[in-house]
């Protein structure tokens, strides 16, 4: 599939609504089949299927030309049960393998290939705790979950009739058949994929068996600055969504030396051996990342623009989460309507929180959260057993969990679950007797925050929402805006209060001498409301200044810098203007601004005659655009082939000689999206250039650079030469004509896998699609105040993934991948006049 001719503009609908200004835009597209009826009319050429025996109905399902459902129900039961049938209608499959993927089930019905992930998986949660908070719930609550779960379960049974016509293929595919639900199961998809994936993660295993390595290779003193210099504690230059004193600054510019905080002394900790399980790898799958140094969930962008600069609108918010490519979407669209809700959005995993939206009062949307609501705590085990460890002068048994794991075709698995004081094992070493466990802030809040977010869709302004964000013990960005023109920005997360000689950055000793003190007030948490500068942004940067953690090592080299930057070029921004800065950020080059300057230099003071010059000019003056107009397989221009040829050979030239190989080859890892075709979603600049633009720096730096990586040459003219080299390399492969300097694209591959590597599809059912785009894998826009509220979204590859016994596709299986490609949206129906107007399929429950 290639990107068509770009015809990126809005629907008319919403920019009339931006304006002010009534447009009635017909709707087009297939009509929904009628899979759940025994019996069935028309009226008004709209199709009605009504369940048989059904009287008054209880739940009204309103669909339309893009499959997209609003639920109607007077009950939180009803509501929600209406959201769950819809949900199986569309993705049965995806959910039965995500409820595997979250509970450690997946060797029961794919064998023995996933059983290490079924341990971890296991490993990581208590089934018990969390079906304590379920059944703690006060009933209308407790309604959300079971609701969807009957939903869940009416479709089932429906589907149990009727096999020959209502069976996703895919069951039948693998072999197995779906099996019922509970509002156990309903959390734990939330549970596995958002509260254990993006506030579960720690680099402190691995950042310290590099500190080990460091030490080791280059003494105690050089290998203490070194690792400085690459795990820092805060940089005061790193660009944050709350507004700090460098916010807008260019650190190249600053005159000033500031310093990050003075390094803690080193707790004594045993080392790691190097041939422990590293969790940082486990993770980097779990968690969507690549392994240290950049392991992390980097998932999603947004930008907003308030009062003093939107334009058409009294507020205007972009969002882009970023979970990666896969088939079905990621995410599913819903509007749920009644027992105190009435919004629309989009949603990870069809959960019953709905994270990105509107309820034509406020709208909301989220990025991966950055808080350290994590520790990891290295016990120190007994001389003869495995399973005690110290604590508080005494050692104690582990707490052991017996597991037992079905797997196809072969004997049941036995798995114990071990815990200490602190939290689950997550590896233990026998070579040092010690083993790690993780403590959560969270732990035990995590239904109180998917209840929590649930119902933020029913706050009506910033103090019920910002109410709402108080509660919510995990990690995840929270975003704002209203029709009043406010916008508002909440790091929402349980922060502990860690004692002050612990260094977050490595293990903490787990004998009783490095435990928390309590928990941070919610006040305590990053969190703005209407800047000053008239704008959020973020791209998974820090928070606020002084919130670093142990994983994220942010400084001035930030993609973050491209939305900032934008965000400051105009005074005021359209909708549509909002709107084409996805397209923008979708294909920067992320490396260039930081080289840009000194090869721009360079190139000024050579003369004009000079044939470097010219050389240098070709990326000196690129406006940074790494794309594929054409449609001819390679990117356009030479410059993302000297970018590629570049980048490596400088970094080879500053770092390989200062580095362990595998700390170099951990930074030097994808530099550059590369094919063969990754299910990567999220790029960000190169690690190594982190470094490299610090030492650079010098005194300017953020962190102190106490250690020389350019070995007392001019960091500019190593940049220059390292760049012509790279040049002259090309002329040599390529030839003359720069135009003959060109690399093929990657293009997009929507995955027939979960993030985990499950399969929640067929194998066949792989997309290969246009060129990588560094965005949303949905992307929404809400635009409330100075007409009626709109909400524009686009989900590839479509609303359903259903594939009927026969292999007919739902016919909206793919209807959002070319408007994805050429950067449009649909427009989504916020009012019950709307929704009538553009509904082509209703069905009713009992």
């Amino acid at each position: 599939m290639t990107t068509s001719p770009r015809s990126h503009r809005l629907p008319l609908a919403l920019l009339a609504g931006a304006l002010g200004t009534a447009l009635t835009v017909p709707l087009a597209g297939p009509a929904l089949a009628r899979t759940a009826s025994d019996t069935s009319t028309e009226a008004a050429g709209v199709a009605i299927t009504r369940l048989a025996g059904a009287s008054d109905a209880s739940v009204t399902i309103k669909r339309d030309a893009y499959g997209i459902p609003h639920v109607y129900a007077n009950t939180t039961f009803d509501l929600f049960r209406g959201y769950g049938y819809v949900v199986a209608e569309d993705r049965l499959f995806q959910m039965e393998m995500s409820r595997r993927s979250t509970q450690g089930t997946v060797s029961e019905v794919l064998g023995a290939d996933y059983l290490a992930l079924d341990k971890d998986t296991r490993s990581g949660f208590d089934p018990a705790s969390i079906k304590a908070q379920i059944a703690a719930l006060p009933a209308d609550d407790r309604a959300i979950l079971d609701g969807y779960a009957a939903g869940m379960n009416e479709r089932i049974a429906q589907v149990r009739k009727s096999p020959g016509t209502l069976l996703p293929q895919q069951f039948t595919d693998f072999g197995f058949a779906p099996s019922d639900w509970t509002g156990y199961d309903v959390a734990m998809v939330w549970i596995g994929t958002m509260a254990n994936r993006y506030s579960d993660y720690s680099e402190e295993i691995s950042n310290y068996q590099v500190l080990q390595q460091l030490l080791a290779a280059n003494g105690p003193v050089k290998g203490r600055a070194l690792f400085e210099q690459l795990v820092w504690t805060e940089d005061p230059l790193a660009p944050t969504t709350v507004p700090g004193p460098n916010s807008g600054r260019d650190p190249a510019a600053n005159g000033e030396s500031s310093s990050s905080p003075r390094p803690k002394a080193l707790p004594s900790l045993k080392p790691v051996s190097p041939q422990l399980r590293d969790t940082g790898e486990v993770q980097a799958i779990r968690h969507g990342g690549e392994g240290w140094p950049s392991g992390a969930p980097k998932a999603s962008n947004l930008w907003a623009v308030g009062a003093s600069k939107a334009s058409g609108a009294k507020s205007i918010l972009v969002n882009g989460p970023q979970f990666q490519w896969f088939n079905p979407s990621y995410v599913f669209g819903i509007g749920l309507h009644g027992a105190g809700f009435d919004f629309a959005g989009n949603t990870p995993f069809a959960y019953p929180a709905v994270i990105f939206g509107t309820n034509n009062e406020i709208s909301w949307g989220a990025t991966a959260g950055p808080m350290n609501v994590v520790d990891v705590y290295q016990e120190k085990l007994a001389p003869d057993n495995d399973r005690k460890y110290l604590y508080d002068g005494a050692w104690r048994d582990m707490v052991v969990r017996q597991e037992t794991i079905k797997v196809k075709g072969a004997a049941d698995v036995p798995h114990d679950v071990l815990s200490t004081v602190h939290g689950f094992v997550t590896s233990v070493d026998p070579a040092n007797r010690t083993a790690y466990s993780k403590k959560r802030s969270y732990a035990g809040l995590e239904v109180q925050s998917l209840i929590t977010w649930t119902r933020m869709p029913q706050a009506k302004n910033y103090e019920e929402f910002r109410a709402r964000a108080s509660k919510f013990a995990i990690s995840i960005n929270w975003y704002y805006s209203d029709a009043r023109g406010n916008i508002g920005y909440i790091s929402p997360g349980r922060l502990p209060n860690r004692p002050g000689h612990q260094d977050m950055r490595i293990p903490a000793v787990g004998d009783g001498s490095m435990e928390w003190q309590g928990y941070a007030d919610f006040a305590h948490n990053p969190q703005v409301l209407n800047p000053a500068q008239g704008f959020i942004m973020n791209w998974n940067n820090e928070a606020a200044p002084g919130f670093n953690n142990d994983y994220s090592n942010w400084g001035p080299v930030d993609r973050a810098n491209e939305i900032d930057s934008a965000l400051r070029e105009r005074s005021r921004f359209s909708p549509q203007q909002m709107w084409d800065l996805n397209e923008r950020f979708s294909f920067a080059d992320l490396n260039l601004r930081y080289l840009q300057p000194v090869i721009a230099k360079a190139a000024a003071s050579m003369p004009s005659g000079d044939a470097r010059r010219a050389d240098l000019a070709l990326v000196a003056s690129w406006d940074g655009e790494t794309r594929d107009r054409d449609g001819d397989g390679v990117y356009d221009g030479p410059q993302p082939a000297i970018m590629r040829a570049w980048l490596p050979l400088l970094f080879e030239k500053v770092l390989a000689d200062d580095l362990p190989p595998s700390i170099y080859q951990a930074y030097t890892r994808n530099i550059y999206q590369t094919r063969p075709v990754e299910t990567r979603g999220s790029v960000r600049p190169a690690n190594a250039l982190k470094l490299v633009y610090n030492n650079l720096l010098g005194a300017k730096a953020g962190v102190p650079q106490t250690y020389d990586f350019f070995n007392g040459a001019k960091p500019e003219d190593v940049i220059t030469e390292t760049y012509l080299q790279a040049v002259a390399s090309l002329r040599a492969e390529k030839g003359a004509n720069t135009a003959a300097w060109t690399v093929p694209i990657s293009p997009m591959q929507f995955s027939s896998k979960n993030f985990l590597g499950v399969p929640q599809a067929g194998a066949d059912e792989t997309i290969i699609g246009a060129q990588h785009m560094n965005r949303g894998s949905e992307n929404n826009m809400a635009v409330l105040g100075g007409g009626a509220p709109r909400l524009c979204l686009v989900a590839p590859p479509g609303q359903s993934g259903f594939i009927a016994p026969d292999g007919t596709k739902s016919p909206h299986y793919t209807d959002q991948l070319e408007m994805f490609n050429t950067f449009q949206c649909r427009e989504e129906h916020l009012t019950a006049r709307q929704v009538d107007a553009a509904t082509v399929a209703t069905t009713t429950l009992p």
